[in-house]
Order: C-alpha cells, then structure tokens, then sequence
C-alpha cells in the first residue's frame, strides 16, 4: 500500500514540476518578446517627408524615402533618416566610389572625407536587389547604418560615425541645392515643384 502511495505522490510531483517549468518558459518568453518589442525601430518618432526614385536613362536604381521629426521645408532637425531600397544589385565598392564622386560633384571637401570613406568601406555590404540601406542621424549628431536584405524582415544596424559632420555631409549628397538630381531632391524634402 506505501508504495501506491508513492508512486501517486510522484506523479503529483512531476506535474508540478512540468507545470512550473512551462510557467516559467512562458514568463521568459513573454519577457524576451517585449524586450523585442520595445527596441525601437530607425524609423521610430519620424514622418516620411517625401520620396523619389533614382534613375540613369530608362533603370530604376533605387527608392529613397527621407524621414523627419515632423513635416517641414527645413532638413535641419534631428533625428533624419534616409532610406534607400535598391532596384539593382551593386557592389559596395561602387558605393563608395558614387558616395565620392557625388561629394565632388557638390564640391564637398572635408579634412575627414577619407576617413568616412573607409569606414563606408568596412561598414556597407555588397548590395542586392531589394536589399535596403537605412542611414539614421541622432540628435547628438552620430550617424547609424541600418542594413536589411532582401530576405530578412528586419532591419539590422551594421555600423555607425560618431563624426557629427559625416551624416549632413552625406545627406548632402542628396539634399544640396548643389545635388546631380534635382528632381529627386525635391521629391525627398517633399517640395512642390
């Protein structure tokens, strides 16, 4: 008769014990998923103040869509993102090469201008099609680099300049009176033309 008895108490005790560890993972999995949840997004706080697409004769390089605190015909608050989803595959050393040419083109000239060209170098993957590049200037000026592929979900930071001119520097690229794309200056700031 004792050992009925200690075979009920056992199964007593193994489904406390199934029942503690599943409360236990279902508290650490709720935990983990508002962890997740509070890590906010780039784009977070923002609105998208315009949008345009890049294109050389009759190819569709890539969209871009630039992001501010609120709407304004100023790109002068911070925090500002600039996002762009390729429509082409393109290696990160043309990239780097465009970024350049593109500052000459607006006749930028900084003392650190190598030096953010290799740390662009060490930061950018070779891109591909769909593949989105997220750039996201702070409020203290430092500047990070958002990267998702075309089959991730999620945006995923791949570097970042703590130089606080690099970011408005490369923004310029796109946002300069100077700028090779006029038109798609204006879509971006959300100009109407």
């Amino acid at each position: 008769m004792q050992a009925n008895i200690g075979v009920g108490n056992m199964a007593v005790l193994n489904a406390l014990i199934r029942r503690f560890i599943c409360t236990t993972l279902l508290l650490m999995s709720s935990a983990l998923m508002s962890v997740g949840a509070s890590q906010s997004s780039p784009l977070s706080g923002l609105i998208k103040q315009g949008e345009g697409t890049m294109s050389v004769l009759f190819w569709d390089l890539y969209s871009a869509e630039y992001y501010l605190p609120s709407k304004t015909d100023s790109a002068v608050a911070l925090p500002q993102v600039l996002k762009i989803t390729y429509l082409r595959d393109i290696e990160k050393d043309d990239l780097v090469k465009a970024t350049l040419e593109q500052w000459q083109h607006i006749e930028l000239n900084h003392a650190n201008q190598t030096n953010w060209l290799q740390k662009l170098t060490q930061i950018w993957p070779d891109i591909s099609k769909k593949d989105t590049l997220l750039l996201r200037i702070e409020q203290d000026g430092s500047s990070h680099f958002y990267h998702q592929s075309a089959n991730d979900r999620q945006l995923k930071k791949i570097g970042s300049i703590t130089d606080t001119e690099f970011g408005t520097s490369f923004l310029a690229i796109w946002l300069s009176p100077k700028t090779s794309r006029p038109d798609l200056r204006a879509q971006l700031l959300g100009l109407n033309l």
